[in-house]
């Protein structure tokens, strides 16, 4: 049975809806981000690494880890269990449950992570396949409860029957992305008007000058709502792989 032909860009506006169920949750997980953003300009002056790009990602990368790895995904199981209550992540017990999945799939991102870091950087266009088929992988045991590979062979699966469809939410979504980086890029320029494009600000200005707080706060809640809508689309994902399969 051919699945459904139909689009998934509502997902986009249902990541803002998500994201109103709890305003204030939110907001204070958004406020956090901006400052653990900042432990990255703080943690390049204390090993007095200079500012380099590759530094600078990996301290920054290092700054926003426990929200990345933990407090995004708790908001997400949250939601999920909110809107769906599920036999596998019921309303009532979604907490429970995510202290109980939450460790392996980490695991299971780390490995998604590094699997694609590897395809990426070696050949570029398998580092892409792998991500698409099996990006829903963590997602799929965080919320059902799968196992490791019962959850990466059902991405892989359903992606092969509806990646048009989803690969066009996702491209969408880095399109607001990509957007929101071209806005902020002019921002900055206006705001540092004499400094070079290519140059990274010192770590010292970084941390300090308000400017980047407030990159760092718009950036929070753009990682927000996109955390959201990927979730309102593997939602819709899950829907459409059980009306084919009924």
């Amino acid at each position: 049975m051919r699945p459904p032909n139909h689009s998934h860009l509502g997902a986009l506006r249902e990541g803002f809806v998500l994201l109103r169920r709890h305003p204030v949750h939110v907001l204070s997980l958004a406020l956090l981000a901006m400052v653990l953003a900042q432990l990255g300009p703080a943690l390049e002056l204390a090993a007095d690494a200079g500012s380099s790009l590759v530094s600078r990602a990996l301290f920054g990368y290092l700054g926003i880890l426990p929200l990345e790895m933990y407090l995004i995904p708790r908001l997400q199981a949250q939601l999920d269990a909110e809107g769906l209550n599920t036999p596998e992540n019921p309303t009532g017990q979604w907490q429970e449950t995510f202290d109980a999945r939450w460790l392996g799939v980490l695991l299971a991102r780390l490995g998604l992570s590094l699997a694609f870091f590897v395809g990426f950087s070696l050949f570029f266009v398998p580092g892409i396949v792998i991500l698409t088929l099996f990006g829903w992988g963590p997602l799929r045991m965080l919320l059902r409860g799968d196992k490791s590979l019962p959850a990466f062979q059902w991405s892989r699966t359903t992606m092969a029957r509806h990646w048009p469809r989803i690969v066009q939410a996702v491209l969408a979504m880095l399109l607001v992305a990509l957007l929101y980086l071209i806005g902020i890029g002019w921002a900055m320029s206006h705001v540092f008007p004499n400094l070079d494009p290519d140059q990274i600000p010192a770590a010292v200005v970084r941390l300090k000058h308000p400017a980047f707080w407030l990159l760092n706060l718009t950036t929070a809640m753009l990682n927000l709502w996109l955390s959201c809508a990927l979730l309102a689309l593997f939602q819709r994902l899950e829907a459409a792989a059980s009306k084919v399969e009924a």
